[in-house]
């Protein structure tokens, strides 16, 4: 979404605040992004210093990834980034800032750049969460499965046989 901030470049140590609701990221590998986006924000000039930081809020719904339960919540992270007009950057293929364009800048390829590199890769439906039984698959937060805790490498199981004398 392009943010107008002509208000904020002519005026030192001023303020924009902005809001709203954009389409999520596409899905990452086994996580679904079924509703929009939130951000919100502003845009700070601080003696021709700007930058914009914005409070990113996306709902997901994924799997454990040691049980396999539904799980679903809110990702939220904070956003930062300084703000450079185009054409005074000597190397305006960085990503080290967002640049303004026509007295505007769209943060949202930026944010959508940091919630790749920022995503969890893993989620679990709680923190002691025990997963399943490598043997019957059973679900090990619903209690013990019954399945033998040591297991003996067949290959050295004859010299059990020797213990048992």
């Amino acid at each position: 979404m392009q943010i107008d901030i002509r208000t904020v470049i002519g005026a030192d140590n001023s303020e924009l605040e902005f809001e709203y609701d954009t389409p999520s990221p596409e899905a990452l590998p086994d996580v679904r992004f079924d509703e929009n986006m939130h951000i919100s924000g502003k845009v700070c000039n601080r003696a021709g210093y700007m930058t914009v930081s914005a409070t990113v809020k996306l709902p997901y719904s994924t799997h454990c990834a040691r049980c396999f339960k539904e799980i679903s919540g809110v990702y939220t992270f904070d956003f930062e980034k300084p703000i450079a007009a185009k054409g005074i950057l000597s190397d305006e293929d960085t990503d080290d800032y967002l640049l303004i364009e026509k007295s505007s800048i769209d943060p949202d390829p930026a944010i959508r750049e940091a919630i790749l590199l920022d995503f969890p890769m893993i989620f679990l439906c709680r923190d002691d969460c025990r997963g399943l039984c490598a043997k019957c698959g059973a679900d090990l937060n619903d209690g013990d499965c019954g399945c033998p805790k040591k297991e003996i490498d067949p290959r050295l199981a004859i010299l059990g046989k020797l213990l048992d004398k």
